[in-house]
């Protein structure tokens, strides 16, 4: 924990971890743990079960790789970014295998056409209005 910042700031994980909403969810990503726990600036809840932040976890890594597909030779602002993930009180968001993201500058078909060649079995994808859903197993 940074001597710099409030403690205040960080949530304290199932796991014990503390972090700040402004850290990477894993050291190599772009994701933070902001995108997984709030959903339009408004914070919903931190994982209950140790399970739920391992999934987040998992899901973050999945979400990157997809992201690795359509984002190559973009800047980092010009990417897959979550708009709806962890909600113990959403069904179908209560575990942290599910997200809803858009892309923040390419158009939609191009992104499904890309993405579903880099599904695997046991993932779904699917997208309406621009929004897409991509749930893991």
């Amino acid at each position: 924990m940074s001597r710099h910042i409030s403690p205040d700031a960080f949530y304290t994980m199932p796991s014990g971890n503390r972090v700040h909403p402004c850290r990477l969810i894993h050291k190599d990503g772009t994701l933070m743990w902001k995108h997984a726990l709030l959903s339009n600036n408004e914070f919903k809840s931190l994982p209950i079960e140790i399970a739920h932040e391992a999934h987040i976890i998992k899901t973050a890594q999945r979400l990157e790789e997809l992201n690795a597909w359509v984002s190559q030779g973009l800047d980092p602002w010009e990417y897959l970014r979550p708009v709806n993930w962890y909600d113990p009180e959403l069904p179908g968001f209560d575990q942290g295998i599910t997200v809803e993201f858009k892309h923040t500058s390419i158009a939609s078909g191009y992104i499904i056409n890309k993405l579903l060649d880099h599904k695997q079995e046991h993932e779904t994808l699917t997208c309406e209005n621009v929004i897409f859903r991509f749930v893991r197993c």
